[in-house]
């Protein structure tokens, strides 16, 4: 006989208590995730289909919040009811599976995974470092003579002094001479080599020998005749040239001049502004306002003079502001000849600060101060070079004091005298 043949207290005051509330078993398997079929047991005292006493202790617990009773009285009937202790062990049965959704599994960070992940960035690092090192080693290097520009014919000495550039610290060798000597590039790749000549055609052959990837250049050839045109009624003088740089060639910092001329002579290096370039800097003010840069015209340096050597080479070099501009070169009884470059500006800012009057100064470049100034009192003429990425950030306690040129912009003083003005200068 079950116990909802006999007695079922506990049965009637949970029917009543649900039916009070008006809600019907599935409403509260819903609520309480209690399943249905155990909801019925209880109601009917049909404790058989219940899975065991501490789960039913569970469940009339829960139940009873849910209607409002007091759980330790429900238990109390179920325990006579039923007839079992309430320390029973649960039953062999598998327990009701809970009515919820499936959880997704969490991210677990495991040792395993973190080795994983680096092996993955050493590998990456690895097949990067060695692309770098096979497009090294696969380069041939380069190798420039500037001086002879090119063959040279008449020409009235026994020796000659050849300049160009390599790979730094390259070995450059010469070949089809009686004696071909080598020399060693320096660190910026520059090398001189002075070869002996002998009477009448002098081929010479020119190779540079890169001491880090092992390869050679390829081969330069001048001619060089010694005497042939000498003494010619029709032979002029020799002409004055540009060898470097090309024409329409855009250069960063100083413009380095190398030429032809007459041996001994001299020849007049100047330059004439054509076009200007439109500022590549944008300054704000401490308050976020923008502050005007100027687009003044920038002026030509003075001209300069150079003197050939005995083989009729020329070098110089002048500093111009960014721009396009004519490169002349004049010697005297000679049309000058002229080379059109364009004056171009280095990734990042780049200048200098000069101070006429004592002043404090704060300079940041890329956020980080500049040592040996920065927050400090400094007099009349201080100079502080300035290089940064990003941004430079100048504060000034006599604005009329401090002037700056940025990127080759003359930006002037930086304000009134004794004005405290701070400026944040990026790239445009």
């Amino acid at each position: 006989m079950t116990a909802g043949e006999g007695q079922n207290k506990l049965g009637e005051v949970l029917r009543t208590a649900r039916e009070a509330r008006e809600v019907d078993l599935a409403r509260v398997e819903r609520d309480t995730k209690i399943r249905a079929r155990y909801l019925q047991a209880l109601e009917d005292g049909d404790y058989a289909e219940l899975p065991g006493a501490v789960y039913t202790k569970g469940f009339l617990r829960n139940y009873g919040a849910y209607l409002g009773l007091d759980a330790e009285y429900l238990i109390d009937l179920y325990r006579l009811e039923s007839a079992q202790p309430m320390t029973e062990k649960p039953s062999v049965a598998a327990p009701p599976r809970p009515i919820s959704t499936r959880r997704s599994r969490p991210l677990v960070v495991t040792p395993g995974v973190i080795m994983a992940a680096l092996l993955t960035v050493g590998v990456a690092i690895f097949i990067i470092y060695l692309v770098a090192e096979f497009v090294t080693f696969a380069r041939t290097p380069d190798l420039v003579v500037t001086a002879p520009a090119g063959d040279v014919a008449g020409y009235d000495q026994m020796e000659y002094t050849i300049i160009g550039t390599t790979e730094p610290n390259s070995r450059v060798t010469v070949d089809g001479l009686r004696e071909n000597p080598t020399v060693t590039a320096d660190a910026d790749g520059s090398f001189t080599i002075v070869v002996g000549l002998v009477p009448g055609s002098n081929v010479i052959t020119l190779v540079a020998s890169d001491p880090v990837t092992g390869r050679d250049s390829n081969p330069v050839t001048r001619t060089i005749v010694v005497g042939e045109a000498s003494g010619s009624p029709s032979a002029g003088p020799v002409a004055v040239a540009f060898s470097a740089p090309e024409e329409g060639a855009t250069v960063i910092g100083p413009v380095r001049v190398t030429g032809t001329a007459p041996p001994g002579g001299q020849v007049v290096l100047g330059a004439t502004l054509v076009d200007t370039t439109a500022p590549t800097i944008r300054i704000q003010s401490l308050a976020g306002d923008t502050v005007p840069v100027p687009n003044r015209r920038p002026s030509a340096p003075d001209p300069v003079r150079l003197t050939a050597d005995a083989q009729g080479a020329i070098t110089g070099s002048l500093a111009l502001a960014p721009g396009t501009w004519d490169l002349t070169l004049t010697a005297e009884g000679q049309e000058p000849v002229r080379r059109r470059v364009t004056v171009g500006v280095a990734d990042g800012l780049s200048g200098l600060l000069r101070v006429s009057g004592r002043s404090y100064l704060e300079i940041d470049q890329d956020g980080q101060p500049k040592r040996g100034v920065s927050g400090r009192n400094v007099d009349t003429g201080t100079r502080v070079r300035l290089a940064a990425d990003e941004s430079l950030r100048i504060r000034v306690g006599n604005a009329g004091a401090v002037r700056l040129v940025v990127n080759g912009i003359d930006l002037g003083a930086m304000g009134d005298p004794g004005s405290v003005v701070e400026w944040r200068i990026t790239r445009r």
